[in-house]
């Protein structure tokens, strides 16, 4: 197993997986909690990791090492991606587009005659 020096504490440890020491994820796993509950106890407030951090009296690179992990995730508002609404807009192109191709090809269906139709005619037909 290589050693390799804990990212929040500067402590070398020796680790198959995660660059935290033992003792600082055991920290970390008791942090997660304690946010969670708090981030759910004010869903209208909007925090980063400064604010969390003063808030709960933690330091911010435990907070910051929560989210680095995946244990937090950021709340971003995808409909102002500029990404995302060009492929909104392109999206309800091809939808139009779709229903113009459905709507002239029900048009030519109902308008289509049958080779007798167009070889003899409806008045042709005998009763």
């Amino acid at each position: 197993m290589p050693l390799l020096t804990c990212k929040l504490c500067g402590k070398i440890f020796t680790s198959s997986g995660g660059r935290t020491c033992p003792d600082c994820h055991t920290r970390l796993d008791g942090l997660y909690p304690k946010v969670r509950e708090h981030l759910r106890d004010n869903p209208k407030t909007d925090f980063n990791v400064d604010t969390l951090a003063n808030e709960l009296e933690t330091d911010v690179r435990d907070i910051q090492a929560l989210v680095d992990m995946g244990y937090l995730d950021r709340d971003i508002d995808r409909r102002a991606d500029p990404e995302t609404l060009n492929r909104q807009k392109l999206a309800q192109e091809f939808e139009s587009s779709l229903k113009q191709m459905q709507e002239s090809a029900a048009q030519r269906a109902q308008n289509a005659a049958s080779y007798g139709q167009q070889r003899y005619g409806e008045l042709n037909k005998k009763k």
